[in-house]
C-alpha cells in the first residue's frame, strides 16, 4: 500500500528538526586545503574509517529511504504521483602507497515503485583506477569501468509519438542500456610546462524495450564504440595561474550500419579550446576554456554540427564554511530521435549550474542547486529547456549513521508542443558506514 501524503511529508520535515537539536560537535572547522570545496573537507571526528586491510582501506556504506515523485511519467497533462524505494549501496577500496596508486569504487541505485512497477531500474557503476608515478614529474595511469544505465521519461532520446494532440511513449518501460570502457593516460611536468596524453573508448550497448502495444523491439542498431584521444599543454606564467590549449579527436562506429532505418550513424569530430586554471591560494580554484567544437556524420542525410565549445567549473571559498560552485559544458551527445521525415542526428546539450554548500554544524551540511540545461537538436526542429532547483540537507548522526533528505523541482520548457513538464521529487534516505 501507498503511504499517505501527510504521513510521507512528516518524514520530509524530519531534517528540518534535526537541525534544531543541539550539535554535538560545536562549529569549528579546520582549515580549507587548497582546491577544497566544504563538502570534501576532512571531519575526522565523523569521518568514515573504514576497514584496514594491508596497504588498501575498505569503505562500505549503504543508503534507503523513499523518494515522492509527482510526474512520474513526466507528461504536461494527465500526470501521475508515487513513491519510490530507494536503495543506494557503495563500496570503495583506496590505497595508500608512499607512490603510485590502485583504487576501486562499486555503486548501485535501485528504485522500487509502489505503484508503477513498470518504472522500476536497478543501475550500477563499477570502475578500478591506478597510476604509477615513474618519476616526481612523470606518471602514467588508467582505468577500466563499467556501469548499467536506464533511459528514464524525461530522457530526450525517450521514444514517443504524437497521438491526437498528445505525446504518446512508444516504450511501456524504461531502455536499459550498459557501457564498458577504459582510459589510459601519460603526464609529464617540465619546470613551469605540464603535458598530458590521453586515450579511451567505451562501447554501448542497448537492451530490446518492450513497447506499448506489447511487442518487444530491438536496440542493438544503437550498439556503438565511441573513441577519443587528447593532448593537453599548459604553462604556469604566474603561481596558481597556468593557460593552456587542448586539442581532442573523436570517431564514433556503430555495430550496425545502416541502422534499421536505413541511416549510417558513424561520425568524427573534434574540439580545440584554449583556457586558464587557477588557484590563488584556496580562494578561488578550477579552470574556463573556450574554442570550437565540430562533429561530421558519414551519412549525408544526417546534419553536421560546428560551432561553439565552452566549458570550466569554479570553486569560490567564499568562508572557512560556506563554498559555491559553477559549471557550465557544452558537448554533441548521440542521438536516434525522429520527428515525421527529420531525423536527429545528435543534440548538442548546453550546462550551466550554481550551486552553494554551508558547514551550519560539524554534523549538519546543507547545499542548494540551481540548473539550466539546453538539449538542441540537429536535424530536427526540437529544442528543450530544463531548469532544475534544489535543496538539501545532511546530518551526521554518528561516524557511523547518517542522515539525508532534500527537495527538487525540474521544469522543461520545449519549442514542440506536449512535451513540457514539471515534476517535484521530495526524499529521505538513512544510511549506515563502517
Amino acid at each position: 500500500m501507498k503511504p499517505s501524503s501527510l504521513s510521507f511529508l512528516a518524514l520530509a520535515l524530519a531534517p528540518t528538526v534535526l537541525t534544531a537539536l543541539p550539535a554535538a560537535t560545536p562549529v569549528g572547522a579546520q582549515e580549507l586545503q587548497p582546491g577544497e570545496t566544504v563538502l570534501e573537507r576532512r571531519r575526522p571526528e565523523v569521518e568514515q574509517l573504514g576497514i584496514r586491510a594491508g596497504s588498501f582501506r575498505i569503505l562500505p556504506r549503504i543508503e534507503t529511504g523513499l523518494t515522492y515523485e509527482s510526474n512520474v511519467f513526466a507528461t504536461e497533462n494527465d500526470t501521475r504521483d508515487d513513491f519510490i524505494w530507494v536503495t543506494q549501496p557503495r563500496v570503495d577500496v583506496r590505497s595508500d602507497f608512499n607512490n603510485h596508486a590502485l583504487n576501486f569504487s562499486a555503486s548501485g541505485n535501485i528504485g522500487r515503485f509502489f505503484d508503477y512497477s513498470s518504472e522500476n531500474y536497478a543501475d550500477y557503476r563499477a570502475q578500478v583506477d591506478g597510476r604509477y608515478d615513474i618519476t616526481r614529474d612523470s606518471s602514467v595511469s588508467g582505468l577500466l569501468f563499467s556501469r548499467r544505465d536506464h533511459e528514464g521519461r524525461s530522457d530526450p532520446n525517450f521514444d514517443v509519438s504524437l497521438g491526437t494532440g498528445t505525446v504518446v511513449p512508444r516504450f511501456a518501460e524504461p531502455v536499459n542500456y550498459f557501457t564498458h570502457g577504459g582510459e589510459a593516460s601519460f603526464n609529464q611536468r617540465f619546470n613551469r610546462l605540464r603535458v598530458r596524453l590521453t586515450g579511451g573508448a567505451q562501447y554501448t550497448s542497448y537492451q530490446d524495450a518492450e513497447l506499448t502495444s506489447g511487442r518487444t523491439e530491438s536496440q542493438e542498431d544503437r550498439d556503438r564504440w565511441s573513441y577519443t584521444g587528447t593532448a593537453r599543454a599548459g604553462y604556469e606564467f604566474i603561481q596558481g595561474y597556468e593557460a593552456f590549449v587542448q586539442g581532442s579527436y573523436n570517431w564514433t562506429r556503430y555495430r550496425l550500419t545502416p541502422d534499421f532505418g536505413g541511416v549510417n550513424r558513424d561520425s568524427d569530430g573534434y574540439e580545440v579550446v584554449g583556457g586558464l586554471s587557477t588557484d590563488l591560494t584556496g580562494l578561488i580554484n578550477g579552470e574556463i576554456y573556450a574554442g570550437y567544437l565540430s562533429r561530421t556524420y558519414d551519412d549525408p542525410t544526417l546534419k553536421d554540427f560546428g560551432g561553439l565549445a565552452v566549458g570550466g567549473r569554479l570553486n569560490w571559498s567564499v568562508t572557512q564554511l560556506t563554498s559555491v560552485t559553477g559549471s557550465l559544458s557544452r558537448q554533441v551527445r548521440e542521438s536516434t530521435y525522429a520527428r515525421g521525415s527529420q531525423i536527429a542526428s545528435s543534440y548538442n546539450r548546453t550546462v550551466a549550474a550554481v550551486g552553494v554548500d554551508h558547514e551550519l554544524l560539524r554534523t549538519l551540511l546543507l547545499n542548494a542547486r540551481v540548473q539550466w540545461r539546453q538539449d538542441d537538436f540537429n536535424g530536427v526542429d526540437r529544442t528543450d529547456d530544463v531548469y532544475t532547483l534544489g535543496a538539501g540537507a545532511s546530518y551526521q548522526l554518528s561516524r557511523y549513521v547518517f542522515v539525508n533528505g532534500g527537495y527538487t523541482y525540474e521544469k522543461r520548457n520545449s519549442n514542440l508542443s506536449g512535451f513540457d513538464y514539471s515534476d517535484n521529487l521530495v526524499y529521505l534516505r538513512v544510511g549506515a558506514q563502517m
